[in-house]
C-alpha cells in the first residue's frame, strides 16, 4: 500500500512539473477545445422537437441513413455529419392557379393542399427529393393535376360538377404524390372564378331554368287542382242524383213528421201553424 502511495505521489509531482512547463500550451489547447465545442455545438447536439423526425447524412459513413429515422429528443452526432429535421405533422398551404377549360377559356382556381410525411419513407424522400419537397414535388404535381382535370370540362359543366372535380383532383394528386413518398389528405377547392361574361351567361341560364321549373311546377299544381275539382264535381253530382232518386213523397212526409216532433219538444214552441195542402204538416213556432 505504501509503495502505491509513493508511486502516486511521484506521478503527481511529475504532472505538476509538466503542467508548469507546458502551461501556455495547455491553456491554448483548452481554449481551442472550448471554442470548438461552442462553435460546433449546434452540429454536435441535435434537438428534435415534438412532431419532427430526423434523417442523418454521414460524410464518411455511406451518405443518407436509409434504414434509420431519429425520433424526438436529443441526439449527439459528429460535426462532419448533418442531421436533417422534418416536420411530420399534417400541414397545409393555399395556392391559386389559372387553368384552361376544354373550350380554351381561362378559369381562376383557389385551392388548398393538405399533406403529411410518412416516417417509413422519410429517408427516401430526403435522398430522392430533399427538404424543399413542397416546391419541388407537391406544388407542381397538384398544379399539373388541376390543369389536366379542368381541361376536360366546359365552363357551364364546372358549376354543376364541382364536387366531382374536387374528388377527381384529390384522387389523381394522391397517386402522384405517393409515388414521391408524400401522403396527401385532400385538395379542397375553395373558389372557382370564371370570366365575367361567361359567369353572367351561366347565371342567367340557371335563373331562366329556375323560372322554367317554377312555371312547370305551377302548371302541375293547376292541373292537379283541376283534377280535384273535376272529381269533386262528379262526386257532388252523383250525390245529388242519389238523393233525388231517394226522396219519395212518403220519405219527405216521414222526415216532416220527425221535424215537427222535435219542434214540439222544444220549450220555446208555443204557436202551431197548420200546413196547407193535402199532406200539409203542422209547424210549431213562437218563443217565451
Amino acid at each position: 500500500m505504501k509503495s502505491i502511495r509513493e508511486w502516486a505521489a511521484r506521478q503527481y509531482r511529475r504532472w505538476n512539473a509538466f503542467a508548469r512547463r507546458q502551461a501556455p500550451y495547455l491553456i491554448l489547447l483548452a481554449f481551442l477545445l472550448a471554442f470548438f465545442t461552442i462553435f460546433f455545438f449546434s452540429r454536435i447536439v441535435i434537438s428534435i422537437r415534438p412532431g419532427e423526425l430526423g434523417v442523418l447524412w454521414r460524410r464518411l459513413g455511406g451518405g443518407t441513413q436509409i434504414d434509420t429515422v431519429y425520433r424526438e429528443g436529443i441526439h449527439v452526432i459528429l460535426p462532419i455529419n448533418t442531421m436533417y429535421v422534418y416536420n411530420v405533422r399534417r400541414q397545409q398551404f393555399t395556392d391559386t392557379i389559372q387553368v384552361l377549360t376544354v373550350d380554351g377559356l381561362t378559369v381562376d382556381v383557389r385551392y388548398s393542399v393538405r399533406y403529411y410525411l410518412d416516417k417509413d419513407t422519410l429517408p427516401l424522400l430526403h435522398q430522392r427529393v430533399g427538404p424543399d419537397f413542397v416546391n419541388v414535388v407537391v406544388r407542381p404535381e397538384v398544379r399539373s393535376v388541376m390543369r389536366i382535370v379542368f381541361g376536360q370540362y366546359k365552363p357551364e359543366e364546372i358549376y354543376a360538377t364541382q364536387k366531382a372535380i374536387q374528388e377527381r383532383v384529390a384522387m389523381l394528386a394522391k397517386a402522384h404524390l405517393e409515388a414521391r413518398f408524400i401522403e396527401l389528405d385532400n385538395v379542397p377547392i375553395e373558389s372557382i372564378k370564371l370570366p365575367a361574361r361567361i359567369s353572367d351567361a351561366i347565371e342567367s341560364k340557371m335563373a331562366q331554368q329556375q323560372v322554367d321549373e317554377e312555371y312547370v311546377y305551377r302548371l302541375s299544381i293547376a292541373g292537379k287542382e283541376a283534377d280535384r275539382k273535376r272529381i269533386e264535381s262528379a262526386g257532388i253530382k252523383l250525390y245529388n242524383d242519389t238523393v233525388n232518386g231517394s226522396l219519395t213523397p212518403s220519405v219527405l212526409a216521414w222526415h216532416g213528421i220527425l221535424a215537427t216532433q222535435d219542434l214540439a219538444k222544444s220549450p220555446n214552441a208555443k204557436v202551431v201553424v197548420i200546413g196547407a195542402g193535402k199532406n200539409g204538416l203542422p209547424l210549431i213556432l213562437g218563443n217565451e
